[in-house]
Order: structure tokens, then sequence, then C-alpha cells
């Protein structure tokens, strides 16, 4: 056999290798699911989902791939969360609404005025309080907390009058998400809270069904929420954000080279949606967001704050004990704990 006979040979059985066998450990599709719309100029989840995918076919040369699933395509907050568990979705950009169904004790998390500003927030779920939250959801759940991001703070509003005080409160029938600690502070200030689905919300508000809601403003921005309430308060009572989880499973089946391509875009994907929210909130959604829709915007002063402090933070920390027991009354202070620890590193001790 002459030399090129030989290298022919050579190359074909080659082919046929590769042919046979896959090219490389790395191929895979990762779906992510998440509820925003698939717009990047004004979603931080839809913009941090873009990132992820962009990092992992990169990294992978395109041999891993990311299918994302916008705008609720594959169900509600428990649809997604059911069908994570199950391995139908890889990983799911889930909201506190959706998680506490799975682990009640996470309404600890929405504890009214535990956070300070972002920079605390982020501080506290990178940390230990982050990597504690994280062991007790998968042992209760079986699902890993990759990543919590595109955090921002609630604003209250509602159709009816100016909000100033716990007693202004009194009577408004307000949206919650279906999170017992969302109910239980907004009964405790006064109001009738009415848990409502997402996609139902603005008609909800605009038959009058609900006079109220609460939700930071690029999220109202989102559902066109401005169009039907005629008053704001920043209250800033609640931090939201983006809780990215996958399951035992996934997670657990990524090979060494494939998790490390993983970790990279989950983390980068955490920064993109932190840069994103605060983007949003300075340049589109914020205050004059409100009052160029012709909402009229109240920012309540400390001691005014302190009502509201007051009337629902020792409410929520008792249906907390009564409702969901020790678990969550201990992680509630721990994350107090984790909140003071945090603010001290970066401010200082006063």
């Amino acid at each position: 056999m002459n030399a090129y006979k030989s290298i022919k040979t050579l190359s074909l059985t080659a082919l046929g290798a590769c042919l046979a066998f896959p090219l490389s450990s790395l191929a895979m599709t990762i779906t992510l699911a998440h509820e925003e719309p698939a717009n990047v100029e004004t979603s931080a989840a839809h913009l941090s989902a873009m990132v992820f995918k962009d990092v992992i076919e990169t990294r992978s040369n395109g041999e891993m791939t990311v299918d994302i699933q916008a705008a609720s395509a594959m169900g509600n907050q428990r649809d997604r969360m059911e069908l994570t568990q199950a391995g139908v979705i890889d990983v799911n950009v889930a909201a506190i609404g959706g998680l506490s169904q799975f682990y009640p004790a996470m309404n600890a998390i929405d504890l009214p005025f535990a956070f300070p500003d972002t920079v605390v927030a982020e501080r506290v779920f990178d940390g230990e309080f982050g990597e504690r939250l994280s062991a007790q959801l998968q042992e209760a759940t079986g699902l890993h907390l990759l990543a919590v991001t595109a955090g921002d703070f609630y604003v209250f509003t509602n159709s009816e009058r100016p909000v100033k005080s716990p007693e202004d409160m009194e009577g408004l029938r307000v949206r919650t998400m279906q999170v017992p600690s969302h109910i239980t502070m907004m009964d405790a200030l006064g109001a009738s809270a009415t848990p409502v689905p997402w996609d139902e919300l603005y008609g909800a508000m605009e038959t009058g069904v609900v006079d109220a809601q609460h939700n930071p403003i690029p999220i109202m921005a989102i559902g066109n929420l401005q169009e039907v309430q005629d008053y704001a308060t920043l209250t800033n009572h609640l931090y939201g954000a983006d809780w990215w989880v996958a399951s035992d499973d996934f997670v657990s089946g990524l090979d060494d080279e494939q998790r490390r391509i993983f970790r990279h875009a989950v983390e980068s994907a955490k920064v993109a949606g932190r840069g994103a929210k605060l983007g949003l909130r300075a340049t589109q959604f914020g205050t004059e967001f409100l009052q160029e829709a012709g909402l009229e915007v109240y920012s309540p002063s400390p001691a005014e704050l302190a009502e509201f402090r007051e009337r629902s933070v020792p409410a929520v920390m008792q249906s907390l004990e009564s409702e969901f027991g020790d678990d969550a009354v201990a992680l509630a202070e721990a994350l107090l704990d984790a909140v003071e620890a945090a603010e001290s590193a970066v401010y200082g001790a006063e």
C-alpha cells in the first residue's frame, strides 16, 4: 500500500470514528425559562439570560447551546418549578413566590424592611448566609440555588389616595403574590391582601378587583401597571430579586469542563442582571417614569417608614413562627444577623 492510500485509509477510519461517537462530551442543550418579555431593553431577566447563553455557546465553541423560553412560555411560577424538578427545564429564573411554594421557610427572606440597600443585599446573598440558604433549599427541594440577581426594591402604588402612613392603607385591596409573608404584611398594615396571578393583574386593576399593588418600578413597567395606578409611595419595604435554580440531576450530570463553563456563565449572568436592573432604574424606570405617567409620588420620612416597620415586622415574624415553625424563624434571624454584618462591613460600625 503506497503512502497516499495509507493516509486515505487512516482518514476514512478517523471519519468513521467521529460519526460513530460524539465529537465532544460538551454537546448539550440547556433549557432556561423565565417569565419576563424577551426584550433586553426592558427586562433584566432576559438580558442576564442572553449573557448566560452567550458565555455558554462561546466558551464551548457552540457545542453547548441554550434555549431561552421567555414570557412564561413554560408556565407560571409553580409550573416552572415543577418542570425544573422533573428535568424538563434545566435553569429556572424564579421569584420568591415560586420558591416559597416548595420551601415555605423561604418566606423569611421577605421580612419587611430587612435590607437597607442593594449593596448590602447582594453581599448577604453572596456570603455565608447565601451558602446556608442554598444548602437548605437543596435539602428540601432538590434544587440548587445558582444565583440571586437583578434585585430591586418594592414601591407601593394604588388608585384611590395618597398613602403616607399605615392608616392610609385601611380598606385598600392590595394585590400580592401567593406568598404568606406578603399577605400577612399587608393585612397588618390594614389593607386587604388579594393574591392575583401576574398575567391577570392589569385586568384586575383596570376592573377594580384590586386597588393597589407592590413591585419594583421596572417590573411595574413590564406590566404597564402605571396606566392603572394614580399614587405611588416609595416605601422600599421588600427586596425583590431573580432566583436562578437548577435541579440536582442537572448539576450533577455536568462533567468537569461543562461545569466550569456553566459556572462561568451563571456568574456572568448574575453580574449582568444586577447591572441591568440598576441601569433600568437609573435611565428608564425610576421615579420620573412614574411621574411622567401621571402618578403622584410620595417619599416617606424616616419617622413615617418606622410606622410601617413597627406595624408589619412583628406580625410577619409571628406568622413565620405559627405557620412555618422554627426553621423559618431561625432563617429570619440569620438573615437579620447577616444584614447587620454586611452593613458593618460595607459602611463601618456606627
